[in-house]
Parts: C-alpha cells; sequence; structure tokens
C-alpha cells in the first residue's frame, strides 16, 4: 500500500519526514517556544492534550505560511489528537514537554507541505484519484503476473508500456487507494481532509517503521515467522495508545470514545488473555495476499494489514466483554454483520472446522483464518 524506501528506515513521497539535524534545531523557533509558554501557565514545562489543541491553533498562521488555501483551520478530531500524544506525549501520560511539542508542530508542518502537494486540485482535501498518484510518487509498486492467477495487488512489475497494461496498473492502484482512503474517512464524505489525511500518516508511520526494523534493507518479501515478528512490533508500539486512551488528560476530550478509537488497532491488551498469531494463520494470510505464494512483499503487508484492521473491527464488535474468543452465538452475530448470515448446521460445521483447540470458542486467531478463507481482499 503506502511505500516507503523498500525495506529501508528512509521515507520518502507522502511519507517523508524532516531530517535529524531539523528535528534537533526546531525548539528554537520563537513561535513555537511561544505557543508553547503561552498555554503552560503553570510553568510546569508540561501541556495536557486539551491545551495542546488550542496551542497548535496558536499558530495555525505559522504553519500555513505560503500556500495557496488554509488546511489547519479549525480544532483537530480527538482521534488525530491521540495519535500525535502517541507519536509525542506517549512517555508523560499524555502531558508534552517542549521538545516534542515543537517537533510536533515541525512534524504537523511538513505533513502539512505533503498535503498541499497531493491536493493537485486545491480544494484542501485529497480524493481517491490524488491519493494513488501520492501512492505511486511514494514508492508504491505493483508486481506479480499480467493475466490471471494472484489477487489484485499481484499484477507484473515486468508490463510493457502498451496503453492497456498502463490503464490496467493505474485502475489497481485506484483501488487500493480507494479501500485505504475509505479507511480513514471519518465523515464519509469521499474525500481525506487534512485532519485525516494526518491520522493515516501517523499510523501508517508505526507500520513502516515496524517493517523497517525487522526486513532487511535490501529486501521486499518476508516469510510467515517474519511477519509474526512484524505483527508482535506493530502491537507493542501501538500499547502506549491503549494506556494514553484512558488516562485523565484524555477524559476532557470532548467526542473521544476510547472503544470507538480503539477498535480497529492492535495492540499487546488488547484482549484480557494475550494470544500471539499462530504460524498457520501467518501461512493463511500469505497465500491469499500473495495469490498462493510462500512469501510476502510489502504492498501486500500493506493490504493485509488493512484487513487485519477489518477484522479486528469485527470481532471486537461481538466480543463485548473483550476475552478474546467468541461464541457460537456471538459467531452468528459476526457472520451476519458481514453479509454472510449461515443457517445454524453450517454455522457450527464452520465453528469446528476452525475451532483448532476445540474449545467451542474462536479465539481472534481462528477467526482471522476463517475470514481469511472466505473474504474477498
Amino acid at each position: 500500500m503506502l511505500a516507503s524506501m523498500t525495506g529501508s528506515s528512509r521515507k520518502r513521497g507522502m511519507f517523508e519526514e524532516p531530517d535529524m539535524l531539523a528535528k534537533r534545531q526546531c525548539v528554537r523557533n520563537p513561535e513555537y517556544q511561544a505557543a508553547f509558554q503561552m498555554f503552560d501557565r503553570d510553568l510546569s514545562g508540561t501541556i495536557d492534550l486539551q491545551e495542546l489543541n488550542a496551542a497548535l491553533q496558536a499558530v495555525k498562521l505559522s504553519v500555513e505560511s505560503g500556500t495557496p488555501q488554509a488546511v489547519f483551520t479549525k480544532p483537530f478530531n480527538p482521534n488525530t489528537m491521540l495519535w500525535l500524544a502517541g507519536k509525542y506525549a506517549r512517555q508523560g501520560g499524555g502531558h508534552i514537554r517542549l521538545q516534542e511539542f515543537c517537533e510536533m508542530l515541525q512534524y504537523l508542518e511538513s505533513v502539512k507541505n505533503i498535503f498541499t502537494q497531493i491536493d493537485t486540485d486545491r480544494t484542501g482535501d485529497i480524493s481517491v484519484s490524488e491519493l494513488s498518484r501520492a501512492l505511486k510518487l511514494s514508492g508504491f509498486n505493483v508486481t506479480g503476473l499480467p493475466d490471471g492467477g494472484g489477487d489484485a495487488l499481484s499484477l507484473a512489475a515486468t508490463w510493457k508500456y502498451e496503453a492497456a497494461c498502463i490503464s490496467r496498473w493505474l485502475l489497481v492502484v485506484a483501488q487500493v487507494a480507494e479501500k485505504i482512503g475509505r479507511a480513514y474517512d471519518a465523515d464519509g464524505n469521499g474525500v481525506l481532509t487534512f485532519d485525516e489525511f494526518v491520522q493515516l500518516r501517523l499510523e501508517w508511520d508505526s507500520y513502516l517503521d515496524n517493517w523497517a526494523a525487522n526486513v532487511a534493507p535490501d529486501s521486499n518479501a518476508i516469510s510467515p515467522q517474519q511477519l509474526l515478528a512484524i505483527l508482535e512490533a506493530i502491537k507493542a508500539s501501538l500499547e502506549p495508545l491503549h494506556d494514553l486512551a484512558f488516562a485523565p488528560a484524555v477524559a476532557g476530550l470532548s467526542g473521544f470514545s476510547p472503544s470507538s478509537f480503539l477498535g480497529p488497532m492492535f495492540y499487546n491488551s488488547m484482549f484480557k488473555v494475550p494470544r500471539p498469531f499462530l504460524h498457520s494463520t501467518a501461512e493463511v494470510l500469505i497465500r491469499k495476499c500473495a495469490g498462493g505464494g510462500a512469501l510476502l512483499t510489502f504492498e501486500q503487508f500493506c493490504l493485509l494489514m488493512e484487513f487485519l484492521k477489518e477484522q479486528k473491527k469485527k470481532f471486537t464488535a461481538v466480543d463485548q466483554d473483550r476475552s478474546g474468543a467468541i461464541s457460537l452465538e456471538e459467531l452468528g452475530v459476526a457472520f451476519a454483520q458481514s453479509g454472510l448470515p449461515l443457517p445454524l448446521e453450517q454455522l457450527l460445521a464452520v465453528a469446528r472446522r476452525y475451532d483448532q483447540d476445540q474449545s467451542g470458542h474462536l479465539e481472534f486467531d481462528e477467526f482471522v483464518q476463517m475470514m481469511t478463507e472466505i473474504s474477498n481482499f
């Protein structure tokens, strides 16, 4: 999906970030300092999330400087604020210090500049076609077989540049962009606002960083065991968001719902009883995404992450007590919500097939295997 440099920690295109020297020097920005001091009224050296949103608005003019339209004109969605806190205030329980505050403003300014470049029609939001173009410029590749076999992401990188092939390639990228865009289009208006784009960036920064940390720079395909390692690393990296979601500093954010925010997310304590994915689940996922292949490319990994998020959201909507397992009755609800209602006898057969430990319940790992085989990516 949203590609960084293949197998590398360097990012480009819509995932480019300020360099390390710029990060170290950003604390010297007088506008950033003034904004921080304005809201650090008790001189504690920190501000909380409720103060942070107001502080961001205080510097919006400098963030928008030199751009044709204003995209930083209203307070961020509470979910965006929590993603920002997860990146810059995870050690402070939702409180942020001057250095992190300045780095956050610099990051937002960088993301805003990228957003403006993607928004080629200057509407103030990003359409599917604009997101498709951004994916391409960010290093997104479509690889696989030109005719037959494989899924939508498994088309040939060796296509010749005939018009028909180019059209088909662009169609695939557009389909992926639409799927990704829809996941972040919270208001359902068919485009991504700046606020929604910031959420996309913050979440996928985590996925890209964990891929880069677990995959050699010269590799663009991983084994089931490597996939398991990356998924566990993602869960560990997102665990602070769970802690922040229930922190006192977040409780006052208007319109914020911890369960809704955490619904599609992977983190270590997402269930009462942690259950890492089985090796067999990783194999099933890779075969599905790779069109029967044994290795998973970066682009296929990105689409896989969106699939897992969809399944986690469905599972937790049914698993109300967060036990990490759903009963047969709850499974029927999940099937109905997925548009796959089944007669009782078929439901029992499905449950027995995937209930590998014969517990009478389906754990999330088993649920993912089932949905992998009966769902289209």
